[in-house]
């Protein structure tokens, strides 16, 4: 089967308790659809293109229909405010190779 990942560029505008709040709460959300971090920050070395690129993010998921279904959930929907009022996002489904 072919795994689902979501990738996401975050780039936080307003740390602070909402966003530690949202940081925080997205592993509880993840439990039932079976995500997990492959990547959550970390050292970037830009090998091409920009530099000024935000905080990486990217989520491991049985299938590209549970990663959008995680995305869908209400409990992802309920802390989802948090983030966009605190960070800009680029944010996307990506089908693995089977």
């Amino acid at each position: 089967m072919t795994k689902g990942y979501i990738f996401a560029e975050v780039t936080i505008r307003s740390p602070g308790a909402e966003w530690n709040e949202y940081s925080s709460k997205v592993q509880a959300t993840l439990d039932a659809y079976g995500g997990t971090f492959l990547i959550r920050g970390g050292t970037q070395n830009v090998l091409e293109g920009g530099t000024d690129t935000g905080t990486i993010v990217v989520l491991e998921f049985e299938s590209p229909k549970k990663a959008e279904d995680w995305y869908a959930s209400a409990a992802y929907q309920t802390i989802l405010p948090l983030r966009l009022r605190n960070a800009d996002a680029r944010v996307m489904c990506l089908s693995g190779t089977d």
